[in-house]
């Protein structure tokens, strides 16, 4: 689990979204699966926690509190749904 404080916390996990293109399946709102580059499947979790945006993925890297490509793949989803939501 990471806490996401700025953009700049996770800019290289975005760049990587970004050349990796990994797909995005929302389970439920704040819930996300998202593939790896190998064809694995992670599941993201974002929530409101009482320190900030919160943001968990089963990944190796999101499991030692890495901010990784999936948890930039998904939130961006949960940012476009959260805005509509809002609306």
């Amino acid at each position: 689990m990471f806490i996401l404080k700025s953009k700049e916390t996770i800019a290289k996990a975005i760049e990587r979204a970004r050349a990796n293109r990994p797909k995005v399946h929302v389970k439920t709102f704040g819930e996300y699966e998202v593939s790896g580059h190998a064809g694995a499947l992670y599941t993201v979790r974002c929530w409101h926690d009482p320190l900030g945006r919160a943001v968990d993925c089963t990944c190796p890297a999101g499991q030692f509190g890495t901010p990784c490509y999936h948890s930039a793949a998904a939130i961006a989803q949960h940012t476009y749904f959260a805005a509509a939501i809002s609306q």
